[in-house]
């Protein structure tokens, strides 16, 4: 379908269908005079203009030299529904500008997915990025009868890599890496000089029940330097920890096309997550790299407060009761004298406690274990997978007390265990615990009841950071270590006043 509008404008419809929810989709192509600004394209129903939810101009091959030398010529997708708490009626006019041409009643084109498939990437991808921005578009992904939406054909046809790669696709290196907070970076690297029009663009697929839905990563403008490009993003705040898996929709676009792929991040913790910002690959000026993760850094840090003390506020203190369950958390147990050790303590701490945790190095943590198996007073577990424990709230209702060995050989060396068991914590504060962990360690259960002992301790529960797989590298690495102190040291005084310092 194709119409004069006004004088000096031509307009195409290639498709018109409903998307459900009354929303419409609209594709075609629109030419103008040159040197006049691009018409502002919209839609109504009767007397009532429907809002515009997604509008993307991209240039087609097939119109290059359609038009004469004085007129622009763009492809253009269009989606609006009406505003909320309204109904459609009336017949639908395409407004170009203030002039408007009668819509046809019936539907256009082929269906959308299949016009989509054969619509330039770039396009597609800015639909995606739309629809990852506004929730109003999930119709394009989540049909109102169920089945396949309008953009999955087209999101399962872009390759996927398994990153880190080398000399893929036209790229020199490509890598890309999460957190259990729902943070992720993606670099790449080009055999030749970044584009100045070249931009790296990222979109999260994320789990809603059975499917993928696009979601808007938060972050600073991505870092660019002579050879390549690095973008660090975050999924908005959730309401668990660690995220549910999810993929990346790269884009690396310029007028001319691009490169897209799709990738699943790997999981990394925290402090490798951090040193990886610090070395991107390629050149770039390096006081830029600086300024740029330190703006990173001061977001991420915010981003965590913020989810930290909601989550201390989730399980605001409450006073242990006496009987509370106590169950002693041996951390730590990683050599072949520990066994000896606890053999010595077994007694004193079956008898202050419910239930035995041992973590540590696995052989040496079976020993341990295996001594209060032989005894067979009270139970042991071997291994605490944290983030399940809170989820299911296996020790809300506990008082735990994390013992390492050599407090556990003083206590032994002064005559008994009263001041071990006299500091423990509140097993409801242990949410928040994963969170300083996601941010600032790793959701290893023995790893972070070792930095919760140090805390409860008066000591720094981020010291000895730099020897957990994060390199210490000049100003940028002084910058994390700080980074990763500054989120223990910040917390401790709140966990410290969930700890009972005697038993209950």
């Amino acid at each position: 379908m194709k119409v004069r509008i006004g004088q000096d404008d031509v307009l195409a419809l290639d498709c018109v269908q409903p998307l459900g929810g009354g929303h419409v989709f609209v594709q075609g192509w629109l030419s103008w005079p040159r040197g006049t600004a691009t018409p502002v394209l919209g839609l109504r129903a009767g007397d009532l203009p429907l809002e515009s939810l997604a509008h993307v101009l991209y240039d087609r091959s097939d119109l290059t030299g359609a038009m004469d030398d004085g007129r622009n010529s763009r492809g253009f997708i269009l989606v609006a529904g009406p505003p909320a708490g309204t109904r459609l009626a009336g017949e639908f006019h395409f407004t170009v500008g203030t002039d408007e041409v009668a819509m046809p009643a019936t539907r256009l084109g082929a269906p959308v997915a299949e016009l989509l498939a054969r619509q330039p990437w770039g396009a597609v991808f800015d639909l995606i990025a739309a629809a990852a921005a506004d929730s109003r578009l999930r119709t394009l992904l989540v049909p109102e009868g169920g089945g396949a939406g309008a953009l999955d054909r087209w999101i399962a046809s872009v390759p996927r890599l398994a990153t880190p790669v080398e000399n893929q696709g036209g790229l020199a290196h490509v890598e890309a890496a999460a957190t259990a907070l729902g943070e992720c970076v993606v670099a790449v690297t080009l055999p030749r000089p970044l584009g100045p029009q070249e931009e790296l663009r990222v979109v999260a697929l994320a789990e809603d029940r059975d499917r993928r839905l696009p979601v808007r990563l938060e972050g600073p403008p991505p870092l660019r330097a002579e050879h390549g490009v690095r973008l660090y993003g975050r999924l908005p705040a959730g309401s668990g920890l660690p995220v549910a898996s999810f993929d990346l929709l790269v884009g690396l676009q310029h007028p001319g096309g691009g490169a897209w792929f799709r990738t699943a991040p790997r999981l990394i913790p925290a402090p490798a997550f951090l040193a990886a910002l610090q070395h991107p690959h390629g050149d770039g000026n390096a006081a830029d790299g600086f300024a740029w993760l330190h703006g990173v850094l001061e977001m991420r840090r915010a981003a965590f407060d913020v989810a930290f003390h909601a989550a201390l506020a989730s399980c605001a203190p409450r006073g242990m009761p006496g009987e509370a369950p106590v169950v002693a958390v041996l951390h730590d147990m990683d050599d072949r004298f520990a066994a000896r050790l606890v053999f010595l303590a077994a007694a004193e701490i079956e008898r202050r406690a419910a239930e035995v945790v041992v973590v540590g190095a696995p052989g040496p943590a079976a020993e341990v274990a295996d001594v209060f198996l032989q005894r067979g007073r009270i139970p042991v577990r071997v291994g605490l997978d944290l983030p399940g424990a809170v989820r299911r709230g296996t020790y809300a209702r506990a008082r735990l007390v994390p013992i390492e060995p050599a407090a556990l050989a003083e206590a032994l060396e002064t005559g008994g265990l009263d001041a071990l068991f006299a500091r423990g914590i509140d097993g409801a504060a242990l949410a928040p615990v994963l969170r300083l962990a996601g941010a600032a360690g790793s959701l290893d259960g023995g790893d972070a009841i070792a930095r919760l002992a140090r805390l409860l301790a008066g000591l720094e529960g981020g010291s000895g950071l730099r020897h957990r797989g994060m390199p210490l590298v000049g100003a940028a690495g002084h910058l994390v270590t700080e980074h990763l102190a500054a989120l223990w040291r910040d917390a401790a005084p709140a966990l410290r006043a969930r700890a009972s310092h005697e038993p209950r």
